[in-house]
């Protein structure tokens, strides 16, 4: 088993090549926020996680033996880092009679369309005497 103790955010600092050979682990948001967990990374080596603060997807972490792992959202969740986790759900029609919606639109909302420009008499007004 590994320990992890280490992290650098965002692989920092760390050479491109590096980063690609390192092996990565899926870690659930509710475990990147604690910190601390027991899981598996892409090459199949246990791994123990013991970090002071949390971490983020795409954050490395440094194993006792030396080698680097990626972290990664865990399956079904969205990589992006500052993603708000929230709940989606289908709701019925709400617009129906009755709520207010379903008049007709024959009057004005508080705003006007006029297109007054005025009416000028002189030289240059554009218009016959």
């Amino acid at each position: 088993m590994l320990t992890i103790s280490k992290l650098v955010p965002q692989g920092q600092g760390l050479a491109a090549v590096l980063l690609k050979r390192a092996a990565t682990v899926a870690v659930p948001q509710a475990q990147r926020r604690s910190g601390q967990f027991e899981g598996t990374d892409s090459q199949g080596r246990t791994l123990a996680v013991n970090l002071p603060t949390g971490m983020r997807t795409g954050d490395v972490l440094l194993a006792s033996d030396g080698s680097l792992i990626t972290v990664q959202p865990a399956a079904g969740e969205t990589p992006d880092p500052v993603a708000i986790p929230v709940k989606v759900a289908v709701a019925p029609h709400v617009h129906g009679p009755g709520c207010g919606h379903d008049h007709g639109h024959d009057h004005d909302h508080g705003h006007s369309h006029s297109h007054d420009h005025g009416h000028v008499h002189g030289p240059g007004c554009g218009h016959d005497h």
